[in-house]
């Protein structure tokens, strides 16, 4: 039997009607670990749809406080969390959903040592708009073979692929794609914008690969979807990598 009360049968019961969620899938779901780095634009929609969908075990963590430039498109807060940590009230509101959840919170930005928090992660999401912790959370993924999510968006486009990390399979990660040893000069949403809509739809995107991917609804392994929010258009890139990539 799988790990939910009546409760959340019920707070889930239009979800749990369809064909796809099975007695074992629904075990499935209630068992997944899922680590989310980044709070904003794409955590936070993508967080609060993984909670919905009856995922249970989450690890966050986010640095920042909550600003008023935040709140276009960083769905958990509002004005009366401005000054307050990210990671305290994204708690405290994904637990109004369900309070079975269990929502480990680190308050810092991730870095060598504490990212270890993640190891029993069976997927890992960035979701930082930083290239620097990309690396470091793709590294830390390919050698702790952990799956891997990396999303991004800038204006009015996005870009999510997942990385199936388990050893002796064929290497592609991140690197593999984006092969820099040092970091770039990326654009970033602080500098060049950011449409609120579509990092939202970047986080049900994240949201909706990880079910395919927990239960086993679609291979979403190496497959990087790009969209253009301004055309509505969406398009599925299957990766396949030639570089000879040092983390392999």
């Amino acid at each position: 039997m799988s790990n939910y009360s009546d409760k959340e049968y019920e707070i889930f019961s239009r979800l749990f009607i369809l064909k796809e969620f099975t007695e074992k899938n629904l075990k499935k779901l209630s068992n997944v670990k899922i680590g989310i780095i980044g709070m904003g634009g794409i955590g936070c929609p993508l967080i609060q749809y993984l909670v919905s969908s009856g995922i249970k075990d989450l690890i966050i963590a986010d640095g920042d406080i909550v600003e008023k430039s935040n709140l276009n498109r960083q769905t958990l807060y509002n004005l009366k969390d401005v000054g307050k940590k990210k990671v305290d009230v994204a708690k405290k509101k994904l637990n109004l959903i369900n309070n079975n959840c269990a929502i480990n919170i680190i308050d810092e930005r991730i870095n060598i040592k504490n990212i270890i928090s993640f190891s029993e992660c069976s997927i890992i999401v960035d979701a930082t708009d930083d290239w620097e912790t990309s690396k470091l959370v793709n590294e830390f993924c390919v050698k702790k073979s952990i799956n891997f999510l990396y999303s991004s968006v800038i204006r009015h486009d996005l870009q999510i692929i997942l990385f199936k990390n388990k050893k002796y399979s064929q290497h592609v990660c991140l690197n593999c794609i984006f092969p820099n040893e040092t970091d770039i000069d990326l654009p970033r949403c602080d500098t060049v914008g950011i449409s609120g809509i579509s990092a939202g739809l970047a986080g049900l995107i994240s949201a909706q690969k990880i079910i395919n991917f927990t239960l086993n609804l679609k291979d979403e392994t190496n497959i990087m979807t790009v969209f253009d929010g301004k055309k509505l258009a969406i398009d599925n890139i299957i990766i396949k990598s030639k570089h000879n990539c040092h983390l392999n």
